[in-house]
C-alpha cells in the first residue's frame, strides 16, 4: 500500500504503538441572496439583521471547522488513508480527541476519497464488543459496522465518495460517504489489561481500491494542510473563522438539503466554499463577522452547558450522532466531538454534585447504585464505565493510573446487599481501594458511558444515581 500524506517528522507516529500515545488521548433556511462578486460581503449584509445572520453562520459552521482542525492534526501525525490501531489504552498526555474513553482500543483513520475509494477489511468478531463509526466532517455518524450494526460480522467494505459511479469488486459491500473526506473511528472492548494482546491480534486493513483491484493507482490528492489551531480553540481567531470555514466547505460541501439551503442563506455575508470573507470585506462587514463569531461562540458554549435537562446532577444528551438542529450539533462538537448515536452509546456527564456544587478534589464523593439500578446495558455485549476528566475534558494523571471504573474493573466490590458504591476522591478510601476513582486537587467532571444501552436509557426513564459528598 502506498504511503499517503505523511510528513517526515510524523512518520514515527505510524507505528501502532505510537497510535496509543496519540489517541490515548475526541437552522433556519429562509432567505436567499446572491454572493457579491469576488466573494465580498455585499452592502445589503451590513444591517442589524446581519449580525444575527453571522451568528447563525458561526453556529452552523462550527462543527465543520472543529472537524477540519481535528482531521488536519490526525493527518499530520498519522497520515491519510492509513488505518492505525492503538496497542494500549487511553492515558493522559496527547490531546487529539476530547473525552477519550479508557474502555476500548481505538482504530482510526482519516480517509480522503478525492483520488479513489478505500477498502476497509475487518474479520468477524463475536467474543467482544466492537464497532466502526463512519463520521463525516459535519459530525453525522452515517454508517456503522460491528456488534450492534452487523451482529459482529465483518467483511470488505468499499468506501466511495459522493457521485462515484464505479462497480465494487465481488464479495465486497459499498458504503457511500456523503463527503469526500471522513473519519473512521473503531473501538474494540478491552476486558482487562491481559486482554489487550487479543485485540492487537485482530487483523484490520485499509487499502486503496486500486490495490485490491491490482490496477494503477491514481495521483494522490493534495495534502489537507496545517491546522489554524487546536480544535477547542475554533472561533478564537475572530472573523478569520469564516475564512477557515470557506476552506472547510471547499473540501466538505453540505450534503443535506437543509445545509445546502443554509449555505445559500449565508452567501450574503460572503461565506461559501473557498471564500475568505474576512480578507475581502470592508470594515463594516468585517465588524459584523467579528460580532457573529463572538455571539455565536457564546451561544455554542451556553448550549454545551445545557444540552439536556439535569437529573440528579447528570445530563444525558440523546439527540446526538445525527443532527437536525445546528446548535445541538455545535454544542456536541464542543465537548463530545464524534459522539455515537444513542443506540451505540450514551454519555451522561456531570459537572456538579447533587447539591449543585462543582466537583473538587477538596471533597470526597460517593456514587451509590442500588442493587437493581446498575446502568442498564445489553447483558451479553454491553458494558458501562465512569470516567473522570479535567474541566478541559481530557484525562487527568493520578498515582495509580486508573482513569475509569466500570463493570470490568478488577477488584470492584459490591456491598452485601448487591449495591455498589464508587468513591471519587484524591486519597484512597480505606477498605474500598478497588472502588476508588482518583481525583485531582482541582475541579473535574465525571462522565458515564453506557455501551449498547437498553430501552430505559434510550427513552430517558433510567434515573442516574446521585453523586454525594461522603459523610
Amino acid at each position: 500500500m502506498r504511503e499517503r500524506h505523511v510528513g517526515s517528522r510524523a512518520r514515527a507516529a505510524l507505528r501502532p504503538s505510537c497510535l496509543g500515545a496519540v489517541l490515548l488521548a475526541a437552522c433556519s433556511t429562509s432567505g436567499h441572496a446572491g454572493t457579491h462578486p469576488g466573494g465580498h460581503a455585499s452592502d445589503a449584509a451590513v444591517d442589524a439583521g446581519s449580525e444575527h445572520l453571522a451568528s447563525d453562520a458561526f453556529v452552523w459552521g462550527y462543527p465543520l471547522v472543529v472537524s477540519r482542525r481535528t482531521m488536519q492534526r490526525f493527518a499530520q501525525a498519522l497520515g491519510t488513508d492509513q488505518l492505525l490501531n492503538a496497542t494500549v489504552k487511553a492515558v493522559p498526555g496527547v490531546r487529539l480527541i476530547v473525552a477519550p474513553n479508557a474502555d476500548t482500543l481505538y482504530s482510526v483513520a482519516v480517509i480522503d476519497l478525492r483520488s479513489e475509494p478505500m477498502v476497509l477489511t475487518v474479520p468477524d468478531v463475536t467474543d467482544r464488543y466492537w464497532t466502526y463509526q463512519f463520521l463525516d466532517p459535519w459530525t453525522d455518524s452515517f454508517r456503522y459496522i460491528g456488534t450492534r450494526a452487523t451482529g459482529g460480522t465483518g467483511g470488505s467494505f468499499v468506501i466511495t465518495p459522493p457521485g462515484w459511479s464505479g462497480t465494487v469488486p465481488q464479495g465486497t459491500e459499498q458504503i457511500e460517504s456523503p463527503t469526500p473526506t471522513l473519519f473512521l473511528l473503531g473501538r474494540y472492548l478491552v476486558k482487562s489489561d491481559a486482554d489487550i494482546a487479543n485485540v492487537n491480534a485482530i487483523t484490520r486493513t485499509l487499502v486503496p481500491l486500486s490495490t485490491l483491484a491490482g490496477s494503477a493507482a491514481p495521483p494522490a490528492p493534495p495534502a489537507l494542510g496545517d491546522p489554524e489551531g487546536t480544535p477547542p480553540e475554533a472561533g478564537s481567531n475572530g472573523a478569520a473563522f469564516f475564512d477557515e470555514l470557506g476552506d472547510a466547505l471547499a473540501l466538505s460541501p453540505p450534503a443535506t438539503a437543509a445545509d445546502k439551503a443554509a449555505l445559500v442563506r449565508f452567501a450574503t455575508l460572503g461565506i461559501g466554499p473557498g471564500l475568505h470573507p474576512s480578507a475581502t470585506a470592508d470594515s463594516a462587514a468585517r465588524a459584523i463577522l467579528e460580532e457573529g463569531v463572538t455571539s455565536g461562540l457564546a451561544r455554542v458554549t451556553d448550549a454545551a452547558n445545557g444540552v439536556a435537562t439535569p437529573v440528579n446532577g447528570w445530563m444525558a444528551p440523546l439527540d446526538v450522532g445525527v443532527y437536525d438542529d445546528p446548535l445541538v450539533r455545535a454544542a456536541i462538537a464542543k465537548f463530545l466531538w464524534a459522539a455515537n448515536v444513542p443506540e451505540e452509546a450514551v454519555y451522561p456527564i456531570s459537572r456538579a454534585d447533587v447539591a449543585g456544587d462543582p466537583y473538587t478534589g477538596a471533597k470526597r464523593y460517593v456514587m451509590h447504585f442500588d442493587p437493581d439500578a446498575l446502568p442498564p446495558v445489553e447483558p451479553t455485549s454491553g458494558f458501562w464505565s465512569l470516567t473522570l476528566y479535567g474541566t478541559d475534558m481530557y484525562l487527568v494523571d493520578n498515582p495509580i493510573h486508573r482513569y475509569a471504573l466500570g463493570d470490568r474493573t478488577p477488584g470492584l466490590t459490591r456491598n452485601a446487599d448487591g449495591s455498589l458504591d464508587l468513591y471519587v476522591q484524591t486519597d484512597a478510601p480505606q477498605g474500598h481501594e478497588g472502588n476508588w476513582l482518583p481525583a485531582p486537587a482541582g475541579q473535574f467532571y465525571l462522565m458515564l458511558r453506557l455501551y449498547l444501552p437498553q430501552q430505559p436509557v434510550l427513552d430517558g426513564s433510567y434515573v442516574y444515581p446521585q453523586v454525594k459528598v461522603a459523610q
